[in-house]
């Protein structure tokens, strides 16, 4: 009886696993699909799972020919890189500072820090655009950079990593052989700190990625935009036709993105758990 109940279990536990994974996968699956389809093969009544006319690339091709799509990933790929790379440098030297140093303010400080991350993303779009408008960053790559250089959860993250990870008996041990404070830094907290620093890169990189509101806000020059960001003007042009051409962009997206989580899912998955840990 107890066996039957263990079989009954799992039988339902893999039913209601393979359920949730059509349902998750199956926007994906009708995205890729539908980049290789006619607008009357996506919107019949009677939709087919396979194109009618076969996985022809047309799609593809008029998204090269009539949107600077490579330059958009270029774009994308030159904003994510080099923002994921200062917001490793300076979360992981806040977050280190915040656990490993004792300075007046600094519980004041990091609860700032943490209410930021509470704080909704839409109400800081005004301020900061009148900020970066009022800098020249109008239609300026640099501008979708400077502010996600310091993450809040990033800070948040790695001081929480560094509080266990980091044994202050080394700190105090490299400062008896006079070590100075920024050795102390990039030469025992930071490789210490690695694993969970790889971890919010990558994570880091897949937000930057998919960032969407911020660019399409500063940025109104065609040849400037990112890949999601481009997206946004081909999907107002495909209200009129051609959303294949729409989902085969979304796709070219989604791929990298895609590729990144899984070859890194568990790096990924054991930052937030080292990163949701308690002092």
């Amino acid at each position: 009886m107890e066996k039957t109940k263990r079989i009954l279990f799992k039988l339902m536990a893999a039913f209601l696993v393979g359920v949730i994974v059509i349902i998750t996968c199956y926007p994906f699956v009708f995205m890729v699909l539908g980049s290789f389809k006619e607008d009357y093969e996506i919107f019949t009544l009677t939709p087919s799972f396979l194109p009618r006319n076969g996985f022809s690339p047309i799609k593809y091709e008029q998204l090269f020919a009539n949107w600077p799509f490579n330059q958009s990933l270029v774009n994308s790929l030159i904003v994510t890189v080099l923002q994921t790379a200062c917001a490793c440098l300076f979360a992981s030297m806040a977050g280190f500072a915040f656990a490993k140093y004792r300075f007046p303010g600094r519980n004041v400080l990091f609860i700032i820090v943490l209410a930021s991350m509470m704080m909704p993303y839409e109400t800081r779009l005004v301020p900061t655009y009148m900020l970066f408008r009022s800098l020249g960053g109008m239609n300026q790559l640099w501008s979708l950079i400077v502010p996600g250089i310091v993450p809040a959860f990033g800070v948040f993250m790695l001081r929480q990593f560094a509080v266990g990870s980091v044994p202050t008996e080394t700190m105090e041990a490299a400062r008896i052989e006079d070590a100075k404070e920024n050795d102390i830094l990039f030469r025992i907290g930071l490789p210490m700190m690695m694993p969970a620093i790889f971890s919010f890169a990558i994570l880091n990189y897949m937000t930057t990625w998919n960032d969407f509101l911020w660019p399409i806000i500063i940025i109104n020059e065609r040849t400037k935009l990112t890949v999601t960001a481009l997206l946004r003007s081909i999907g107002d042009v495909s209200l009129n036709g051609n959303q294949g051409m729409l989902l085969a962009g979304t796709t070219l997206s989604t791929l990298p993105m895609l590729f990144l989580y899984l070859l890194f899912n568990k790096q990924m998955i054991n930052g937030i758990l080292e990163g949701s840990g308690k002092e």
